[in-house]
């Protein structure tokens, strides 16, 4: 809280200002805290050191980063008129009390942008050391919910100068002191995820909860967490693998999807019947996926017709685009 003082030149009758008077401390109903601004969303693969502390198979981390500027500046300003002696008052009491960071997983979370992880203000923060992905300071760092929040980052950079996040956007460091990070450890693979951050007031609370700041929409990022692109196909693979019906990432019941993994970047991929007819030839966009460079490829069930296969047996052979000998593999749908 912070207090700014004025003296009036002249003050109108006492009684008046017996009327207007109000007793430091006391504010008029404040407004909500403002949300975040900048937040952009990544996702990377875990290092060999860190794999342990992923909680998904495939060991990619969600990084959330914003910009904590606008938010934590966030302060509401009351006037207090005091009687004796006479002088007006304005005190200024921060908003900004904190983050909730909120997600939600295409196919699988129950309720959309649900609280996955909430950093208070007084809880001591540090930076985080991306090359490590942990914290500079392993005595100080928040873990709550779904994952760990960090103030800045340093080691944004790889020994070939290109940069892990490309962060901040159009100019990215080595490190950044702005930045606001929650890494999300138990993100999923292959599922469209969206995320928001707010800011939370800790001090006043509505309906038995923190005053929170109202979801910005054009600030919820979306990712689709992948594996990176392979540089060969000895992990090529087909999941779910058999595929009976829907997949919990199908968008909706009359859109399947299954999906092609470490497949090396701007591969081919061919899809025959179990007789060998070829039903479908696809390519691998590395770029595909919102978050970062991908080894997926969704296929959704259907030949170049554009009609939906039937239940069987399946054979499929990814083409690397160096000229590399073909994968082949098979894989079932049950409908």
């Amino acid at each position: 809280m912070f207090v700014k003082y004025f003296t009036p030149k002249h003050l109108a009758m006492s009684t008046l200002l017996g009327l207007l008077s109000l007793p430091v401390g006391t504010y008029a109903q404040a407004p909500f805290p403002v949300s975040p601004k900048g937040v952009q969303g990544y996702y990377r693969q875990a290092n060999a050191a860190n794999r342990n502390v992923v909680n998904n198979a495939t060991a990619t981390f969600v990084f959330i980063l914003w910009n904590g500027a606008s938010a934590e500046s966030d302060s509401v300003c009351t006037t207090v008129i005091k009687v004796s002696p006479p002088e007006t008052l304005v005190v200024c009491t921060a908003l900004w009390q904190g983050y909730r960071v909120r997600r939600t997983i295409e196919g699988i979370s129950p309720g959309r942008l649900e609280v996955v992880g909430q950093w208070k203000a007084r809880d001591s923060v540090v930076p985080l050391c991306i090359t490590s992905q942990a914290p500079c300071d392993v005595q100080n760092f928040v873990f709550t919910g779904a994952g760990v929040f960090f103030k800045g980052f340093r080691n944004n950079r790889r020994p070939d100068g290109s940069y892990i996040l490309p962060y901040p956007p159009g100019n990215p460091a080595d490190q950044d002191g702005t930045a606001r990070l929650y890494v999300d450890t138990s993100s999923l693979a292959g599922f469209p995820t969206e995320y928001a951050v707010t800011s939370i007031d800790t001090v006043r609370q509505v309906n038995a909860d923190y005053y929170e700041s109202p979801i910005d929409s054009s600030e919820i990022v979306r990712v689709i967490p992948s594996t990176p692109p392979a540089n060969n196909t000895e992990m090529v693979g087909v999941v779910p693998n058999p595929y009976e019906e829907t997949a919990q990432w199908d968008p909706a019941p009359n859109q399947r999807r299954i999906h092609f993994i470490h497949l090396p970047a701007g591969s081919t991929v061919r899809i025959y019947t179990s007789a060998g007819e070829l039903l479908r030839t696809l390519t691998q966009d590395p770029n595909a996926n919102p978050g970062g460079s991908s080894g997926d490829l969704a296929w959704d069930l259907r030949n170049a017709s554009g009609n939906s296969v039937v239940s069987g047996i399946y054979i499929y052979t990814v083409h690397p685009p160096d000229g590399r000998t073909p994968r082949k593999g098979h894989f079932v749908i049950i409908k």
